[in-house]
């Protein structure tokens, strides 16, 4: 047998028997001898030149160098499996896994998953819901979409659209905070708002922010004001903090503050009036990008949510 092709065998004796922890299993499994079992793991960690596992009584267990190695293999097994289901099926059929923001997933994309669903009703849609950003390396993920500033060189990057902050608060909280119960547009009157800043209690969160800086959104939205005065403004004291950006959009929707609110993420709270943004918006510095790796951009389930996506922010 090539040489090639015996490691590739021994390579998956081994991820069978790291799955039961036990080479009697192991041989159950596949149908071998248990052996021939441990004569294949043996010639194996001779080919690598590490242990895979270490030898306890009457039990197995996986050295470091064997956990590794049996991550990245079921992860290859699963894009060889993935491979083939794209070969038989055009891959429009199976599991397509999205990794995304909390607030993003709930604010933006699930109102509009289902026109995709319907769209490819073969195709499974699972959600990885996670704050922090993926490891493709270490989580099943196809596709992630990230809040970001950079742009991600290393992968596949799709910029979608950039963000923009504004300050929002209910109707009733603006009113009873800055007294005001017309519909005058609040930057006509600067004073108004320099006088009555420092009584506003803040609704910070720490979903994308540094954990020692949770007035950084604020700072920046102050900091890129087009008026001195407002710019001049000192932060108020008084703050909530949440880890969630829709909890601070709750937060303030029931007037317990005014929140730093992402555009495109408030868009029916504004149109429903249950959020007011008045005052001026700024850019964030930030955009949400898809990510992938490299080359993976192109496999037909990739492509068609890639697509589908696109022509959702083509319409908007």
């Amino acid at each position: 047998m090539d040489k090639k092709q015996q490691q590739l065998t021994n390579m998956h004796t081994f991820s069978v028997a790291a799955k039961f922890l036990s080479f009697t299993k192991a041989a159950e499994e596949l149908f071998i001898s248990q052996g021939a079992v441990s004569q294949r793991i043996k010639q194996l960690e001779l080919q690598l030149g590490f242990m895979l596992f270490v030898r306890l009584t009457r039990r197995l267990k996986l050295t470091v160098e064997g956990e590794r190695l049996l991550q990245a293999l079921n992860q290859s097994f699963d894009l060889i499996f993935s491979e083939i289901d794209d070969i038989r099926f055009k891959e429009l059929r199976g599991e397509l896994y999205l990794g995304v923001a909390p607030t993003f997933a709930q604010s933006w994309l699930l109102k509009r998953l289902p026109e995709f669903q319907a769209m490819y009703p073969n195709l499974n849609i699972k959600l990885r819901v996670k704050a922090s950003p993926l490891n493709f390396q270490h989580e099943p993920v196809d596709l992630a979409i990230y809040y970001s500033e950079r742009h991600h060189a290393e992968f596949f990057s799709q910029k979608l659209f950039d963000e923009y902050i504004t300050p929002v608060c209910s109707p009733s909280y603006y009113e009873n905070q800055l007294n005001t119960v017309d519909n005058k547009e609040p930057l006509e009157s600067n004073q108004l708002l320099a006088e009555n800043f420092s009584d506003l209690t803040l609704i910070h969160c720490s979903e994308s922010l540094e954990s020692n800086q949770p007035q950084h959104e604020w700072k920046l939205w102050l900091g890129k004001q087009s008026d001195e005065q407002v710019k001049r403004l000192v932060l108020p004291e008084a703050s909530m903090i949440v880890n969630h950006a829709d909890m601070a959009n709750s937060a303030a929707s029931y007037s317990m503050g005014m929140a730093m609110g992402r555009i495109a993420l408030i868009e029916e709270k504004l149109h429903t009036k249950a959020l007011i943004a008045p005052f001026e918006s700024v850019s964030s510095g930030r955009a949400y990008h898809l990510i992938c790796p490299q080359g993976q951009q192109t496999r037909p389930r990739n492509k068609a949510f890639i697509d589908w996506l696109m022509a959702c922010l083509s319409k908007a």
